[in-house]
């Protein structure tokens, strides 16, 4: 095999994996694009870059060819980065994170290849020697063909399920100074890469041997790092979904003790209306008993002792949020049907306290016509619930796609200071039960829609581990 069909080879291996793989950790309704076009466009753009990278060095066969590889690797990289950035809908800080953790996965090949090629030069004698222009040699070839195939399975069940999983969870606006650290630190192990590339070709074996030992035990203590952000940022999201969910269920709990204290103050007064019609029926006073009772009706049935379902931790919630809508004068129609369900009360308390909560907020900001519509029932082997509301205003970031006129939660920005989490908490909530939360806003009627499905398999609700 030529040098030149070895380099572009060699290049197109190294290269081409990490540069679909960045893209895995996000879902398609993120992409810019069909997922086909931007693949097949990422490979086809791997394959040029390789043919460059091969009839580069072959035009400076007499200079330094690390360098020159070096520099066309970052440039080929920073081109796909920014490509990435584009075709990708989503926090730039969680697109950075995505990017570092594919960074980890080329440089842990890198050393992997190295420390067996120390390994084979070492300890089996094996010489090697590099034609002018050559990067990849042809046990060096083998390697790099070897250690894709030994580390790109796992890294892509990593990627698609754990990586998307964390990255999906963190709130980068609570996480600033942890990116920071680990930008960093990835910024000092790129550095440290280019310097053990440096010390194979230009010093001897002894001191790369020392640079590679380092750059192994800066590698591992990256991954730590990235570990520890990953988890610190989605255990402080959890702590905020909880906390936030206590609070609810606090909540509740005031107005059951207000509702039996109320029904306490009811039954000592309902013993003074008792004498009071005794006293006019011994007087025969028929039209004021009459008036009275008319009086005593209107003052003592509470419109939210109405059952709206027979799911208690539904219908609690959903009595809480209405009195409050009715306090202030927003209309609300109730349409639930909902029996008891094997899901969590805390999750639907998350659901429907955040989706209501959202909706009496953006009618406190209408003049007029202020409403809230809720519709909760089965479609076939779905929970469905739907809350629709008037809404004024709603700050949408056009970057993220829609499906079927809805969007995912972070297409909207909230306007509380410091962000709000309410959207992404039932986004979250939902896909924890394998369902989905689409939201629409549509200005011309101003109206704000959510819609939240929850998949139940015979009778049982699937949910995510």
């Amino acid at each position: 095999m030529t040098v030149s069909l070895r380099n572009a080879l060699g290049f197109f291996i190294e290269f081409c994996p990490c540069a679909i793989m960045v893209f895995f950790a996000f879902p398609k309704i993120t992409y810019r694009f069909r997922s086909e076009w931007i693949f097949t466009g990422i490979t086809l753009a791997a394959l040029i870059f390789a043919a460059l990278f091969s009839a580069v060095l072959n035009g400076s066969a007499g200079g330094n060819t690390a360098l020159i590889a070096n520099l066309f690797m970052f440039s080929a990289i920073f081109i796909i980065f920014a490509a990435f950035i584009w075709l990708v809908r989503e926090s730039i800080i969680k697109k950075l994170m995505v990017f570092f953790v594919i960074i980890f996965y080329a440089a842990l090949q890198y050393c992997l290849v190295n420390v067996l090629n120390g390994f084979l030069i070492g300890v089996l004698n094996f010489t090697q020697q590099y034609e002018a222009g050559e990067v990849y040699s042809p046990h060096g070839l083998l390697l790099y063909i070897a250690t894709t195939l030994f580390l790109l399975p796992p890294m892509l069940t990593f990627v698609t399920r754990t990586l998307r999983e964390y990255i999906r969870e963190i709130e980068t606006q609570d996480m600033r100074r942890e990116f920071f650290i680990l930008i960093v630190s990835m910024i000092v192990l790129i550095a440290m890469m280019i310097c053990v590339d440096f010390t194979y070709y230009n010093v001897k074996y002894d001191m790369y041997l020392l640079m590679l030992a380092l750059f192994l035990v800066l590698l591992l203590y990256q991954m730590i790092i990235c570990w520890l952000i990953f988890r610190e940022s989605v255990r402080r999201k959890r702590d905020t979904e909880r906390r936030r969910t206590l609070e609810i269920q606090q909540l509740q709990y005031e107005k059951i003790a207000g509702d039996m204290e109320n029904t306490r103050r009811m039954r000592h007064d309902l013993r003074h209306h008792y004498n009071a019609l005794n006293d006019m029926i011994d007087r025969g006073q028929t039209d004021e008993i009459k008036e009275y009772l008319s009086t005593v009706i209107d003052t003592t049935v509470k419109r939210d002792s109405e059952v709206y379902c027979r799911n208690m931790t539904v219908n609690g919630v959903l009595q809480y949020y209405v009195g409050i809508a009715r306090d202030e004068d927003i209309r609300c129609e109730v349409n639930a049907e909902c029996e008891e369900l094997t899901i969590e009360p805390t999750d639907l308390t998350v659901l429907f306290g955040n989706a209501m909560e959202n909706a009496i907020n953006a009618c406190r900001k209408c003049p007029e016509n202020r409403w809230i519509r809720i519709q909760v029932g089965m479609v076939q082997s779905s929970l469905a619930i739907e809350i629709s509301n008037s809404c004024k205003e709603a700050h949408l970031n056009r970057r993220f796609q829609t499906e079927d006129g809805f969007s995912p939660a972070e297409a909207f920005l909230s306007d509380r200071p410091g962000g709000g989490h309410g959207l992404r908490s039932i986004a979250h909530t939902a896909q924890k039960y394998d369902g989905s939360a689409g939201f629409r806003f549509n200005a011309e009627k101003g109206i704000f829609t959510t819609r939240i499905r929850l998949n139940i398999r015979g009778g049982e609700l699937k949910t995510r581990k």
